[in-house]
C-alpha cells in the first residue's frame, strides 16, 4: 500500500464515491477520476480496488455487466475510510494550530493516539506480515506481542486491529492507543490459520465493541430496544450499528429500534448505562441474563 497521504486518499473516497452500488468500467473509473484531475493507470486503479478491500469495501467484476461494482455490506454510518481520512485531518489540524486548538477548543472526546500506527499496519494487511510491538495492559504494564493482522475495527471512537495472536494462538483485539513499538515482522500465509479464528473475525462484525459474546451459541439475534425520545435523534444521526432499524413504532415516548447482534458485554454496558433512557423488549434470554446478573442495579431496563 501506498503512502496514506491526502491525496491517494481523497482519490480513495472519490473512486468508492463513484463506484458504490453501480456497476462502472475501468475505463469510466479513469475517465470520472480525469474530470476530477486526477490521472492514473488501470494498474493504478486495481491497486486502489486491492487498497479498498483493506479498507473493508467489496470490489466485484462482473462479466456480463463488464463492470466492476463496490459494495460496503458491514459498514456503519461512518466507514474505516471515512474515519481515518478524518482522524489525518484532524490531527494535522491539531499539529498546525495548535495555539488555536488548545485556546479555543474544549476536546476530550477525539482521540488521534495510534494514527501514526495506521499507515504500517494497513501496509502489513495489504502484504500479510506480522506485527509485532509491546501492549500496555490495564495495570499499566507492557507485555510482547506478535500478531497476524486480519482486519481493522472502530469502536466508540476507538481503533483495535483484530487478528491471530501467536503466542495464545487465539484471535485478538487490541486498541491502537495502547500499542508502543510497533515494528513489522515477517510473512503469513493466512490459509494456515485456524478457520475459528476467522469465524471469530465474522462474530466482530455483529457485535457492539470488542468484547467477546456472552453465550456460547455466538448466533445473531433480532434486538428488540425502546429508545427515548431524547436519545433517538442522536441514533438516527449516528448510527451505532449498521443493522439498525429504526422503526415507525411510537409509543409513550420510546420509538423501537431493532438490531441483528450477537450479544456482547458492549451491548448490556449499553442498554444498563442508559438510565432509563434505553429499554430491552426482546430476546427473552437476554433479558433473563441482564435481570439474573445485574438485577439491582437495573430495575429500570424492564419498568
Amino acid at each position: 500500500m501506498p503512502s496514506l497521504s491526502y491525496p491517494f486518499l481523497e482519490r480513495l473516497a472519490y473512486i468508492r464515491n463513484f463506484g458504490l452500488n453501480k456497476y462502472k468500467t475501468k475505463e469510466e473509473f479513469i475517465e470520472f477520476l480525469h474530470s476530477k484531475e486526477i490521472d492514473i493507470s488501470q494498474r493504478t486503479l486495481n491497486r486502489d480496488f486491492d487498497n479498498l478491500k483493506i479498507f473493508g469495501f467489496s470490489v466485484v467484476y462482473e462479466s456480463q455487466r463488464k463492470g466492476h461494482i463496490i459494495t460496503d455490506e458491514y459498514a456503519d454510518e461512518k466507514n474505516l475510510l471515512d474515519r481515518y481520512i478524518e482522524l489525518t485531518t484532524l490531527k494535522s489540524f491539531k499539529e498546525n494550530y495548535s495555539d488555536y486548538y488548545q485556546k479555543y477548543v474544549i476536546d476530550h472526546e477525539s482521540k488521534s493516539e495510534g494514527v501514526d500506527l495506521i499507515t504500517d499496519i494497513f501496509d502489513a494487511l495489504d502484504k500479510d506480515l506480522t506485527i509485532k510491538f509491546d501492549y500496555q495492559k490495564f495495570n499499566n504494564e507492557f507485555s510482547n506481542r506478535e500478531v497476524c493482522p486480519l482486519q481493522m475495527k472502530v469502536s466508540q471512537n476507538r481503533w483495535y486491529i483484530l487478528g491471530l495472536d501467536i503466542d495464545q494462538n487465539a484471535f485478538r483485539a487490541f486498541g491502537l492507543d495502547r500499542i508502543k513499538k510497533l515494528k513489522i515482522g515477517s510473512e503469513f500465509n493466512p490459509k494456515e490459520i485456524d478457520k475459528s479464528v476467522f469465524e471469530d473475525l465474522e462474530i466482530q462484525k455483529f457485535c457492539l465493541g470488542v468484547n467477546k459474546p456472552i453465550f456460547d451459541e455466538k448466533k445473531k439475534e433480532e434486538i428488540v430496544l425502546e429508545v427515548s425520545d431524547f436519545l433517538i435523534e442522536y441514533w438516527k444521526s449516528k448510527p451505532i450499528h449498521f443493522t439498525q432499524d429504526v422503526t415507525d413504532s411510537h409509543e409513550n415516548g420510546f420509538n423501537t429500534v431493532k438490531f441483528i447482534l450477537i450479544p456482547n458485554l458492549d451491548l448490556i454496558k449499553l442498554i444498563v448505562s442508559s438510565l432509563g433512557e434505553i429499554k430491552l423488549t426482546k430476546p427473552r434470554t437476554l433479558k433473563d441474563y441482564i435481570s439474573s446478573n445485574y438485577s439491582d442495579a437495573l430495575r429500570s431496563v424492564y419498568e
